[in-house]
C-alpha cells in the first residue's frame, strides 16, 4: 500500500530529528579515538554533555543548523535556489551562531558574508569536506516524489561552500538514500546502491562506483569493512595520525550508508555502529540517523532521545514546513502534466 500523507509527513519528521539525534550523539565524542571509545557503553543511549559543559546535553552542531538554514530557503522559495540558500547559510555566520564549522565552511561563509557571490565563494577543488552532505537531506526529502531533478538540486547546495565535484557527488548519493527511504518498500542493497550510484555519477563517476560496490562490504565482518571504508578515496598521507574517520566526504558517507544497510531496522544500534568509529564520526552518526529516519518513521527512533534532543520543537516544526511545501510542488507538478496530456 502506498504511504498516506501522514506517514510521510512522518518520515520528514523522523528524518530531521533523527540527523539531530545522530549529531547531537557524535558532537561530544568528536575526535576521540576507537580504542578510547570502546570503554564508553551505550554510545547512543544518552546524550553526553560536551567536555568543559560548553554546551548542554542534546546540543546539535553545525551540521543539523545547515540543515535548518537549507530548509528554511526551499520553504521561502519553493524551490532550490542557489542565491537564497547562500544568503540563509550566510545568516548562520553573520549572526555567529553556526558551532565550530570546520575551517573551509567558515571559510566559505565568511566570504559569502562579505559578498562574494554564490557559484564563486565555495573552497576550491581537492577540499573534500563533509559539513557539505546534511543540507542534501533538504534535497532527498523536498524531491523525493519526483527525483529527476536531485542531482543537480544537491549540486547547486553543495557549491555555495565547497566546489569539488566529488561533494556535490556525495550529497547527490545522500539525498538520493533520503529520497529512497520514503519509498512504500525497500530496495534490496544492491538495487539502492545502484539508484545511489546514479545520482552520483552526475557529477563524479569514481564516487559512483565506490557506492555502487558498496554492498559487496556486507559479507564482510563488521570491523574489516568499517576499517576499509575509512580509507576509501582519502590519500595516505592524509590519514597519518587521524585515528577513527578522517574528516573527508568519500569515508563519512560510505560508512553512513554501510550502517544503514547493515542495521536497517534499529536507529539506536546503526547509530552506535558509527559512532565506535570515532573521528569525523557525528556527521557519519547524523546522516544515519536520517537515513534510518526516513525509512522507518518516529515510531522506531527512542522516545528518550526524542525527547532530549535540543530545539526538537524546531526541527518537527521545520519538517511540517518543509513537507507541505513538497505537497504544494507535486499538486502543481500533476496538474501541469495533466494539462499537457489534454
Amino acid at each position: 500500500m502506498p504511504l498516506t500523507p501522514s506517514e510521510r509527513q512522518d518520515r520528514f519528521h523522523a528524518a530531521f530529528v533523527g540527523l539531530a539525534i545522530g549529531d547531537a550523539l557524535g558532537f561530544p565524542l568528536r575526535g576521540i579515538p576507537p580504542a578510547s571509545l570502546a570503554r564508553l557503553p551505550g554510545l547512543a543511549e544518552d546524550f553526553a554533555p560536551r567536555p568543559r559543559g560548553k554546551f548542554a546535553k542534546g546540543q546539535f552542531s553545525d551540521d543539523t543548523q545547515l540543515l535548518l538554514a537549507s530548509a528554511e530557503s526551499v520553504i521561502r522559495e519553493g524551490r532550490v535556489d542557489g542565491r537564497s540558500a547562500a544568503a540563509h547559510l550566510a545568516w548562520l555566520w553573520q549572526e555567529g551562531i553556526i558551532l565550530q564549522p570546520p575551517r573551509s565552511l567558515a571559510e566559505s561563509l565568511q566570504r559569502l558574508s562579505s559578498g562574494v557571490p554564490w557559484m564563486s565563494a565555495g573552497a576550491p577543488l581537492g577540499t573534500l569536506c563533509p559539513s557539505v552532505l546534511s543540507r542534501a537531506l533538504v534535497v532527498g526529502l523536498f524531491e523525493s516524489g519526483q527525483r529527476a531533478k536531485l542531482p543537480h538540486d544537491a549540486g547547486v547546495l553543495t557549491v555555495i561552500t565547497h566546489k569539488d565535484p566529488v561533494c556535490a557527488a556525495a550529497a547527490a548519493a545522500f539525498a538520493q538514500a533520503a529520497a529512497l527511504g520514503m519509498e512504500e518498500e525497500p530496495l534490496t542493497p544492491t538495487a539502492f546502491c545502484e539508484q545511489l550510484s546514479l545520482a552520483a555519477a552526475v557529477h563524479d563517476k569514481g564516487l559512483a562506483e565506490e557506492v555502487r560496490h558498496l554492498p559487496r562490504l556486507l559479507t564482510w565482518d563488521t570491523t574489516r569493512a568499517l576499517s576499509q571504508l575509512r580509507k576509501v578515496g582519502v590519500p595516505p598521507s592524509e590519514l597519518k595520525g587521524v585515528d577513527g574517520l578522517p574528516a573527508h566526504v568519500v569515508p563519512v558517507l560510505l560508512t553512513a550508508l554501510y550502517a544503514t544497510l547493515r542495521v536497517p531496522h534499529d536507529f539506536r544500534e546503526a547509530v552506535a555502529l558509527v559512532l565506535r568509529c570515532g573521528g569525523e564520526a557525528d556527521v557519519a552518526a547524523a546522516l544515519t540517523g536520517a537515513l534510518v529516519g526516513a525509512h522507518l518513521g518516529t515510531r522506531a527512533i527512542p522516545a528518550r532521545l526524542r525527547k532530549a534532543v535540543l530545539y526538537v520543537d524546531n526541527l518537527v516544526d521545520t519538517a511540517d514546513r518543509l513537507f507541505r511545501a513538497h505537497q504544494v510542488r507535486e499538486t502543481l507538478a500533476t496538474a501541469l502534466a495533466h494539462q499537457r496530456r489534454r
